[in-house]
């Protein structure tokens, strides 16, 4: 388990919002079930579309909130899923989860 994976599930154990705006594009992150978060990916075939890539939210607007390889936060398209897509949301989950504001 990564860093970042590691800091994901203090984030759903702290019971803070699962539901967030951001400053930045796609402005909306509303985190997936942790009890479904393996399902989702799945589902998605994050694995074979974005090897490495594990997501844990969505945009509500098509495209998911992942952690990358490098730990780094992205988002990337359900339709057109590569890595080569992925849009930098911040360097860390620490840097993310300070992002995140006005719960909903």
């Amino acid at each position: 388990m990564s860093l970042a994976s590691s800091e994901l599930i203090a984030y759903y154990l702290s019971g803070k919002p699962l539901v967030c705006e951001l400053e930045v594009n796609p402005y909306l992150c509303e985190f997936w079930p942790q009890a479904e978060l393996n399902q989702y990916n799945l589902e998605y075939e994050v694995p074979q579309y974005a090897p490495g890539f594990f997501g844990f939210a969505t945009s509500g607007g098509g495209e998911m909130f992942a952690i990358s390889p490098t730990g780094s936060i992205v988002c990337l398209p359900f339709i057109g899923m590569e890595p080569s897509v992925a849009l930098p949301i911040a360097p860390s989950w620490s840097v993310f989860e300070g992002m995140l504001q006005n719960a909903l």
